[in-house]
């Protein structure tokens, strides 16, 4: 697709975003947009554009939707195309019986799929920054899983930059 044709796919993908997840609140209250609006703000601070990573770009605003609102993949790749369903896909959390077995069982799927690590990483990101403004259990919980978090999805020289904020992020709240 052309830039052109992915800003106007982007601006259908906030208009669904922010209709399927209509009523549900992020942090203090906040609409969810404000989420799904941080990880396109993040993967646009680490050079995403509509030029170069238009899929990326939509799908930050439907990452969650599969997740959260009983929408299907199918949905989204009626509505956005194979691309933009796959990285949507890659990041929706596998069922199980605790956080740590669904990153157990998403993060290699994540793996699998070209870009999806570099949304994960952005949406964690987002959800790190967010927290540290107003919830610090949320943080403590970010922090004590990084270890984690970065052994199943890091791999040397993929980005670099984004991994190295996150760490900062990481390290300055275990001070």
């Amino acid at each position: 697709m052309s830039p052109e044709d992915w800003k106007s796919t982007l601006a259908r993908a906030r208009a669904y975003a922010s209709w399927a997840h209509a009523g549900q609140r992020y942090g203090a209250g906040a609409p969810y947009s404000v989420h799904l609006q941080a990880v396109e703000a993040v993967l646009r601070r680490f050079g995403a554009s509509e030029e170069t990573d238009g899929a990326l770009l939509v799908a930050a605003w439907l990452h969650d939707v599969v997740e959260d609102t009983g929408k299907n993949v199918e949905q989204m790749r009626s509505r956005f195309g194979d691309r933009v369903a796959a990285l949507v896909w890659a990041v929706t959390d596998e069922p199980g019986p605790s956080r740590r077995e669904r990153h157990e069982r998403t993060f290699p799927k994540t793996r699998s799929v070209r870009g999806a690590v570099r949304l994960k990483l952005a949406d964690r990101i987002a959800n790190v920054e967010a927290a540290r403004e107003e919830r610090p259990d949320l943080l403590r919980m970010y922090t004590s899983e990084h270890a984690e978090f970065e052994a199943a999805l890091r791999r040397p020289g993929e980005h670099e930059d984004m991994w190295g904020h996150l760490a900062s992020l990481i390290g300055e709240s275990r001070r």
